[in-house]
């Protein structure tokens, strides 16, 4: 066997103990007696034989089972009313999103864009609330013909929404995004925002929410629009850390400040929603391939505790909690499959090509994301080298580093695990590569949800003026 960087000795001696190692309890993955991968009952093989490669594959029971145990946990904890709103940013296919709304999930949306897709796979309005820093009066106007609640970002929405509201003859629904940056962050690093230090910093600098002073002039403000109702606050914290403490202290400083909006105006929320960054067995993100040693049930008692304390401590009513989970929800609900290509030994060193790139999983690139990279056959093999997983685009699209491999061929099945979150909705088609399929396997049944572009898909919104046409 190939000796394995140091790091990754958990990864085992060949992809079976791999797989065996880094299985969570919603995957639906397992290896067959044959050696064969098998995606929630199907063989990888298969799948890539009748739908063709790359294909993005989802499990639908993976799905329901994420956001199961997230509704779950906060339920169990939160004394008052727990909606989970996913965060269709983090893949926006119609039919992910229906199975959220079957299991009487809400939603988070930015934009007209996430607005159509959220309702295409089925929406409860009142489960639904739209973001951004910069919403249009387009984008507001449909939300509030939608019905869905307005997290406010920005002082001109105030404006904006109370007139729209007042035209169509409505009470918008609204809350106050804030900031939260507590002083204990202050000289804390972040391997996932790649920051060598102060995160406070770092959370100042985002445009999102209101810091309390501005919040507290603007509570008033809004109070006095006779057309919009404020519902509550809201909060994001990015996924910067797999210490559930840290993470606490931002909505604990969240809880903080809605305390100081109560003794300065005497408003009381009836909702509070906490955002997304929910931390997932295998992370991605954290830019290494070991299990994340804390769960989000670590994450949500700590959270919870949190608000809890800080509002018992002075007599404020537990509010109803909203959350916006996306990766959690759907990262590792699918794979993304495709096959072998070229494979070059020289300078001592091996590049396997592979028929997906970089622009299928753009998070290697834009944030350093490790993803778990596996053959989908031949999964006894030992582990006989060392080598670059290397995309089919004409820059390095280095997929995996030093990646422990047994002796591949050209054309057989390999897979990446964990590719549900800023995968397919935020691909790119550079060099003009169209984007793969989707399937759905729905209880042993898949479906096609999303076909495969084509070159001619590519160029159809471009025209070329008829003094250039070639004669």
């Amino acid at each position: 066997m190939t000796e394995i960087p140091a790091g990754r000795e958990f990864l085992g001696s060949n992809p079976r103990e791999h797989v065996t190692n880094v299985i969570t309890r919603t995957d639906h993955i397992e290896v067959s007696q044959d050696g064969d991968l098998i995606f929630d009952g199907c063989r990888a093989e298969d799948l890539l034989s009748e739908f063709g490669s790359p294909l993005y594959v989802v499990s639908e029971q993976t799905l329901r089972e994420n956001f199961r145990r997230m509704k779950g946990v906060f339920e169990r904890l939160w004394p008052n009313k727990v909606v989970v709103m996913y965060a269709i940013k983090s893949n926006n296919n119609p039919a992910i999103r229906a199975v959220i709304h079957q299991e009487g999930g809400g939603g988070d949306c930015f934009g007209l864009g996430e607005l159509h897709s959220t309702f295409m796979g089925g929406a409860d309005p009142e489960r639904v609330a739209m973001n951004g820093s910069n919403k249009t009066q387009a984008e507001l106007r449909a939300a509030i013909h939608k019905g869905v609640n307005v997290n406010i970002d920005a002082v001109d929405e105030i404006r904006m929404l109370d007139a729209i509201c007042a035209e169509l003859g409505t009470v918008g629904s609204v809350a106050l995004r804030i900031k939260s940056a507590p002083e204990s962050l202050a000289g804390s690093s972040s391997d996932y925002l790649g920051l060598t230090s102060d995160v406070r910093q770092f959370l100042l600098r985002e445009k999102w929410g209101f810091s309390v002073d501005s919040a507290l002039d603007l509570v008033p403000q809004i109070l006095t629009c006779r057309n919009l109702r404020l519902r509550g606050f809201s909060l994001h914290t990015p996924r910067f850390t797999q210490d559930p403490e840290l993470f606490a202290a931002c909505t604990r400083d969240f809880a903080e400040t809605i305390i100081r909006i109560r003794e300065a105006t005497g408003y009381v929320p009836e909702l509070i929603d906490i955002g997304g960054g929910w931390p997932r067995d295998r992370d991605p993100e954290s830019r290494t391939h070991t299990l994340n040693s804390s769960s989000v049930e670590n994450f949500a008692e700590a959270v919870v505790a949190s608000l809890l304390d800080t509002f018992r401590s002075h007599q404020l009513p537990i509010p109803e909690l909203r959350m916006e989970p996306g990766r959690f929800i759907v990262g590792n609900a699918v794979a993304l499959l495709g096959r072998v290509g070229q494979i070059k030994r020289d300078c001592g060193m091996v590049w396997v090509n592979v028929d997906f790139s970089t622009n299928n999983l753009p998070r290697i690139d834009t944030a350093g994301s490790a993803y778990h990279f596996l053959p989908a056959s031949g999964m006894d093999r030992a582990y006989a080298e060392l080598a670059q997983i290397v995309g089919s685009t004409c820059i390095d699209s280095r997929m995996a580093h030093n990646w422990a491999i047994p002796k591949l061929a050209t054309g057989e099945p390999v897979v990446i695990l964990d590719a549900g979150m800023y995968a397919d909705s935020a691909s790119t088609q550079f060099n003009s590569v169209p984007r793969p399929a989707t399937v759905m396997i729905c209880n042993g049944t898949v479906h096609m949800i999303k076909r495969r572009e084509t070159v001619e898909d590519l160029y159809q919104n471009t025209s070329i003026p008829d003094h250039l046409l070639p004669k």
